[in-house]
């Protein structure tokens, strides 16, 4: 299936748990509040974290036709549950964008296998 992944529902369960969510909707100020608050302690990250968050809004801003669209689908079977994918795209926004912006001297650029890692993602489809 091409576009947004049916699901998601491990996100939106974290998202609405922490009130992040609420009827399809993300609360930017408190999803920053939280995100920023995880990195507080540690200059290096907060700004990156902050920047990343706001590349991954505008993303679901660019992308809030295919993301309402798939809040929209029809379960494809008797107990499949859609759930709105902003949740996923939010937080899956951010994983793959903070491993690649993850600094130098964190990352064990002496590692090979690290380095394949690093290699690898930088071809990933969803980055």
């Amino acid at each position: 299936m091409d576009g947004i992944p049916r699901g998601c529902c491990v996100a939106e369960c974290a998202t609405n748990a922490t009130k992040l969510v609420k009827n399809g909707k993300i609360n930017r100020k408190e999803t920053q509040k939280i995100f920023l608050a995880s990195s507080k302690n540690n200059p290096q990250w907060h700004s990156i974290v902050k920047d990343t968050l706001d590349e991954c809004f505008a993303e679901a801003d660019a992308n809030k036709e295919e993301i309402e669209a798939g809040a929209k689908l029809k379960p494809s079977y008797k107990g499949e549950k859609i759930c709105h994918p902003i949740s996923g795209h939010i937080i899956r926004c951010m994983r793959m964008k903070m491993f690649n912006k993850c600094p130098g001297n964190v990352f064990q650029e002496n590692n090979q296998d690290c380095m394949k890692l690093r290699q690898y993602h930088a071809k990933c489809p969803l980055n």
